[in-house]
C-alpha cells in the first residue's frame, strides 16, 4: 500500500468542540499551504450537542479543523487546497451501522426467492425450477439451498410452511430453505430430516427448537441451533482463493460507501473473516471503520475460561492498537496507549455476540416473553413453549457478562422478547455493580418487545438498543405474524421512542441483509412508523401501532452519534466538530427540509472517511 494513500494522525490534545472555531496544528503555516480540503456553500448538519448547522468546513490530515461560515473558511484555502462547492447540498456525519452481517459479496449462484409474496404453488414452481438447474446440483445427494423465503408473506395470509410443500416436488435431493427478514428459521424436506436423523423423539438442542405437527412428527421447521443439525451436513462450497475473498469484501465495502456507511459493527464473526478484512486494509480497500464481535454459544458460556482464552488470542492476533483511535480501547482495563486519531479505517475486536432468544414471528415464536403468546383464537397459549425460548438464563449469563466486561469485552446480546430483554438488562446491572468504574457501552440487539418498566433501565445502565429501524412498520412479519399473537402488547412493539424518552440510546442496527439494503428507508420508518405498500396491499396502510416515532433530530442521532457511542468512537466520529475525524456524507437532498416520506429517496453523492473520498456519485461534480 502506498504510504500516502492514508495519512495517520498521531497523538494530540483534545480540541474544543466549538462550531465556527478552528484550532489547526501549525496554524502559522496553514494559510500558505492550505488545508487539504474545504467544503463550502453547504448545509452542514453537525449533530453536535445543539444540532448546529454550518455553511463550511475545513479538513486537514483526515481531521476537521474548522466548522463555521463561508467567510471564516477562506483563510484555510491555500495553494494545495481542494475546494468543493456544495451548492447548498446537505452534509452530515457518515452512517454508523451497529448490527450488520452481510459484509462480503458472494459469487456463488443460489436459488433466491428474493423475499417476494408467493402462493404455495408459486413457491413450489420456483423451487422446482431450481431443482432443474444443473448449476445448483443434480446428484441425488446434492443439497438444494433455497434462500430468502419470506415465510410470513406466503399467500394467503396465515399459510404455515410445512415439509410437505417440499416433499410434494418428488425429489430425492435434500432441500434447505432459509427465511428472509428473520433469518432464524429454516424449512427442510423429509430427506433432509432423515439425513440428520431427526425424528419425533429427537430432543431440542441447546438454543434451538424442532417444530412438530399435531401428530408429533417434525414438520420441517427448525429454529436457531436446531437448524445446525441439518446445515452442518451441507458440503462447503468450492473454495475460492484468498485473493478473491478479499476482492468480494472490497466490493461490499463499495456498497457500504455508496450507502453512506463510515463505521460498522459485525455481530457474531470469526477469525477468518477478520483476517480477510485485515488484508483488505493492507490493500487499501477498507473504506469504513470495522468493529467485530466474536460469536459464542451456550456450550462455550458454560466453560467461559475457554472463551476468555480464545478472545484474548483473537484480539492479540487481529487487533492492532496503532490502527484504531485510542478512545475505542480506553475503557478497557489497563493502560491503553495509541494515537488519538487515525484517519485510515482500522479493525477493532470489541467483544462477543450472545443469543438469548429467537424471534417473535409466527410460527417460530421463539422470542422469550414474560407472558404467553396468544393462539389463533386470542387465548393464552399453554405448554412448554408458550412464552418462547430463553436460551440462556441469568444464572449462566450474569457472571460471564461481568467477567467479560472486567477483561475488556463488550457483550452484544440478541434479545427480542421482553423476558430476554429483562434478562440482558439484569446481566448488565450485575456487571455494573461488580465493575462500577467500567463503561463498556453494552448493547442489546433488536429489543422489539420491552416491558415499560424496563425503558429507563437502558439509560440508567448505559445500554444501547441497536434496532432494525426499518422493522417498525406494518408488514407481513409484523401485522400478520406478530400482532395477532401478542394482543395489546403489540401496542408497545418496536419501542424506539419510549427507550429514547427514558434516557437510553437507540442506534441503527439494520441486520442487513435480511431486508433489502436501504438505510435511508430505515431512517424514514423510524420517524413515520409506516410504509407505502401501494394499492396491492391495503392491509399494510397506516402506522404499525400507536407508539410515536423518533423526531427527525433523534433519528439522525440514532444513525450517527449513537452508533459511534456504541462503538466507543463518539469522541472521534459521529458528529462534525473541530478535532474529530472527517467521516461524512454529502446528500442529494436536504432531509431536514423535504417531506418526511421522501427521506427514503435520499442518495449519497459523496462519502468521505478520514478526509479521503471513498465514494463519489458521477452526478456530483467535485470541484
Amino acid at each position: 500500500m502506498r504510504k500516502d494513500r492514508w495519512r495517520r494522525l498521531g497523538m494530540s490534545a483534545a480540541l474544543p468542540l466549538v462550531v465556527g472555531t478552528a484550532i489547526p496544528a501549525g496554524a502559522e503555516t496553514l494559510p500558505a499551504i492550505g488545508a487539504d480540503t474545504v467544503l463550502r456553500h453547504g448545509f452542514i448538519y453537525t449533530v453536535d450537542a445543539r444540532d448546529s448547522v454550518a455553511q463550511a468546513m475545513a479538513i486537514d490530515e483526515g481531521k476537521i479543523i474548522y466548522v463555521g461560515d463561508d467567510a471564516g473558511v477562506r483563510r484555510f484555502i491555500g495553494r494545495k487546497t481542494e475546494v468543493i462547492d456544495l451548492k447548498g447540498r446537505m452534509v452530515m456525519p457518515g452512517l454508523h451501522e451497529g448490527h450488520i452481517h452481510d459484509i462480503s459479496r458472494s459469487d456463488q449462484k443460489t436459488c433466491d426467492l428474493k423475499a417476494e409474496p408467493l402462493t404455495v404453488e408459486q413457491f413450489q414452481s420456483r423451487v422446482g425450477d431450481c431443482l432443474a438447474d444443473p448449476e445448483l446440483g443434480s446428484k441425488p445427494d446434492d443439497f438444494l439451498q433455497v434462500t430468502n423465503l419470506y415465510m410470513q408473506f406466503l399467500r394467503p395470509a396465515g399459510t404455515t410452511p410445512h415439509k410437505r410443500m417440499l416433499d410434494a416436488l418428488g425429489t430425492e435431493r435434500p432441500i434447505v430453505v432459509s427465511a428472509a427478514v428473520t433469518g432464524h428459521t429454516i424449512l427442510v424436506n423429509q430427506k433432509a430430516l432423515d439425513l440428520a436423523g431427526i425424528t419425533k423423539d429427537t430432543p431440542d438442542p441447546p438454543a434451538g427448537r424442532i417444530n412438530h405437527d399435531k401428530n408429533g412428527e417434525p414438520n420441517g421447521l427448525l429454529e436457531d441451533a436446531a437448524a445446525d443439525l441439518v446445515t452442518k451436513l451441507i458440503p462447503p462450497p468450492p473454495p475460492i482463493s484468498a485473493k478473491r475473498t478479499v476482492e468480494l469484501a472490497a466490493l461490499r465495502m463499495r456498497d457500504f460507501s455508496k450507502e453512506g456507511i463510515t463505521s460498522f459493527f459485525v455481530p457474531g464473526s470469526d477469525p477468518d473473516t477478520i483476517r480477510t478484512f485485515q488484508q483488505l486494509r493492507k490493500d487499501g480497500g477498507l473504506t469504513a471503520r470495522a468493529h467485530f464481535a466474536i460469536f459464542t454459544d451456550v456450550g462455550e458460556l458454560r466453560k467461559p475460561k475457554t472463551l476468555y482464552k480464545r478472545l484474548a488470542a483473537i484480539r492479540k492476533e487481529l487487533e492492532h492498537p496503532r490502527e484504531i483511535p485510542v478512545s475505542v480501547r480506553s475503557w478497557r482495563p489497563g493502560k491503553q496507549k495509541g494515537p488519538r486519531l487515525v484517519a485510515e479505517p482500522g479493525i477493532s475486536v470489541d467483544g462477543v455476540k450472545i443469543f438469548l432468544d429467537g424471534i417473535a414471528q409466527y410460527p417460530a415464536q421463539t422470542a422469550a416473553m414474560l407472558k404467553p403468546y396468544l393462539d389463533v383464537k386470542g387465548k393464552p397459549r399453554t405448554g412448554k413453549s408458550a412464552r418462547g425460548e430463553l436460551y440462556i438464563d441469568g444464572r449462566l449469563l450474569n457472571p460471564v457478562v461481568t467477567e467479560l466486561e472486567r477483561q475488556g469485552y463488550q457483550a452484544h446480546i440478541h434479545a427480542i422478547g421482553d423476558r430476554a430483554v429483562r434478562t440482558a438488562l439484569d446481566a448488565f446491572e450485575a456487571a455494573r455493580k461488580a465493575n462500577p468504574s467500567l463503561r463498556a457501552h453494552q448493547t442489546i440487539a433488536h429489543a422489539e418487545v420491552v416491558d415499560p418498566a424496563d425503558y429507563k433501565r437502558f439509560g440508567t445502565l448505559d445500554v444501547t438498543a441497536s434496532m432494525g429501524l426499518q422493522w417498525a412498520k406494518p408488514a407481513p412479519d409484523s401485522t400478520e405474524a406478530v400482532k395477532p399473537y401478542l394482543g395489546k402488547r403489540f401496542d408497545l412493539y418496536e419501542p424506539t421512542e419510549p427507550i429514547t424518552r427514558g434516557g437510553g440510546k437507540v442506534s441503527l442496527g439494520s441486520d442487513c441483509c435480511l431486508d433489502p439494503f436501504d438505510e435511508w428507508f430505515g431512517l424514514e420508518v423510524s420517524i413515520l412508523r409506516e410504509a407505502d405498500w401501494g394499492k396491492d396491499f391495503p392491509q399494510y396502510a397506516g402506522k404499525v401501532n400507536a407508539l410515536p416515532g423518533l423526531s427527525l433530530p433523534e433519528a439522525i442521532r440514532a444513525v450517527t452519534i449513537n452508533g459511534a457511542y456504541q462503538m466507543h468512537q463518539e469522541k472521534v466520529t459521529g458528529s462534525l466538530e473541530p478535532g474529530k475525524l472527517a467521516d461524512l456524507v454529502v446528500l442529494n437532498q436536504n432531509i431536514t427540509k423535504v417531506p418526511l416520506d421522501d427521506i427514503s429517496k435520499t442518495d449519497v453523492l459523496m462519502t468521505m472517511v478520514g478526509g479521503r473520498k471513498v465514494w463519489v456519485d458521477r452526478r456530483f461534480q467535485v470541484q
